[in-house]
C-alpha cells in the first residue's frame, strides 16, 4: 500500500525528505532514490548547522 506519495512509484524511487521540529513538519522532496535523499538531507543539515554558527564560507 504505502503513502500517497509513494503509490505507483518504483520502490527505489520512493524516498522522501521531511523536515521536522516538534509537532510541525514539511516535506521537501518526494520520489527520490535513497542516495539522492541522503545527499539532500546532508546538504540541508549542513546548511542549517552553518546558519546556527553564522556564515562559515563567505561568498564574494
Amino acid at each position: 500500500m504505502g503513502s500517497a506519495t509513494s503509490r505507483g512509484r518504483l520502490p527505489e524511487r520512493a524516498w522522501m525528505v521531511r523536515l521536522r521540529r516538534g509537532s510541525r513538519s514539511v516535506i521537501v522532496a518526494t520520489g527520490l532514490r535513497r542516495q539522492a535523499a541522503e545527499r539532500l538531507a546532508d546538504q540541508i543539515a549542513e546548511l542549517l548547522d552553518t546558519g546556527q554558527r553564522g556564515a562559515a564560507h563567505p561568498q564574494p
